[in-house]
């Protein structure tokens, strides 16, 4: 081959030589003579954004402004939930460098890895507790309560900025105490964050009536058969009884064994009739009044209906018991 020759070929293979550089590395690198970048890992950083960049957890040095300006704006990757922590890695940058730089280009310093928390607002489960307990005294103002969390809340970690958690109760229909659920959402800057459910169980304690002593079926009740004691009214039915004078006057309706929580349908008001009660039957119309004399057939309570005969045409008629003395005929 001729000296021209060979010095053409030798041309070619130089320039293929620095066209497969300039394709395994940018241009600012090749002006610079291919200095590596030097990275040197921060320990640990605190962070505040949902994601964190190389510059945020690194310091990078090397001689080509635009190539360090490129690398430091390259984000590796999501930072942790506010209060957690994460571990970033040599090789998890590298990866994530690597379509912008070749590996044999970066040259790391410092660390071996690097610890990422992400800053955060906590607020104990203490706090958390104490709000919904205070919460409940003021939704059930004016009772007699005793309230029990069912567990205690842990420590939450929310994102910096203007806390407020709004307290509710969640469900349409509640008794009177026992178990409920309060809902605590807590929003950062008005933005809802969270959202955690607390159990509790309420003692609603009042007073109400039980029998002193055992009342026999068809006792009329007085006054000194009663006694109020306080009792947590979860555990009762809901018809229980809190006035005396609702007991007073009244009949048992079946045995009532000592200590017994009085309720309303245990009791019922005594006949105002007696079977065999000569009484007055009155049929009535706006522009009619007819009146005879009756017999009750069965005793009756004010507004029941009951049989009566007519004592002159012996006729039986159904009537409705309006006081002691006559029933009318509807």
């Amino acid at each position: 081959m001729s000296l021209i020759g060979k010095m053409i070929l030798w041309t070619c293979w130089l320039g293929i030589f620095y066209f497969s550089i300039a394709i395994a590395a940018p241009s600012s690198q090749i002006s610079n003579g291919f200095e590596p970048v030097q990275v040197s890992l921060s320990e640990e950083s605190i962070l505040d954004k949902s994601h964190y960049k190389l510059a945020e957890i690194a310091q990078l040095e090397g001689s080509d402004p635009l190539l360090l300006e490129k690398l430091a704006n390259i984000t590796i990757g999501r930072t942790p939930l506010p209060g957690g922590r994460l571990v970033a890695t040599q090789s998890l940058i590298r990866s994530k460098l690597r379509p912008h730089i070749k590996s044999q280009y970066l040259h790391f310093t410092g660390a071996e890895k690097t610890i990422i928390r992400r800053s955060a607002f906590r607020v104990s489960g203490e706090e958390i507790d104490q709000s919904v307990l205070n919460h409940v005294y003021k939704e059930l103002d004016g009772l007699d309560i005793k309230p029990k969390l069912l567990s205690k809340s842990r420590d939450i970690f929310l994102p910096k900025g203007t806390l407020e958690f709004k307290i509710k109760s969640r469900g349409k229909y509640k008794r009177e105490g026992g178990y409920r659920t309060y809902e605590v959402a807590f929003s950062i800057d008005d933005k809802l964050i969270k959202k955690i459910p607390i159990r509790v169980y309420i003692k609603i304690y009042k007073e109400v009536y039980a029998a002193k002593d055992t009342i026999k079926r068809n006792h009329l009740i007085q006054e000194n058969d009663l006694k109020k004691i306080r009792k947590n009214v979860d555990r009762l039915p809901s018809n229980y009884v809190t006035d005396k004078s609702i007991l007073v006057g009244k009949i048992a309706k079946r045995a009532i064994t000592s200590s017994e929580v009085l309720q309303n349908n245990t009791v019922t008001s005594p006949p105002i009739i007696k079977r065999g009660d000569h009484i007055l039957i009155v049929y009535e119309t706006p522009s009619l009044r007819l009146t005879a004399q009756g017999i009750a057939m069965q005793k009756g309570r004010l507004g029941d209906r009951i049989p009566v005969r007519n004592t002159v045409s012996k006729t039986l008629v159904q009537a409705t018991v309006k006081n002691t003395n006559f029933v009318q005929v509807n």
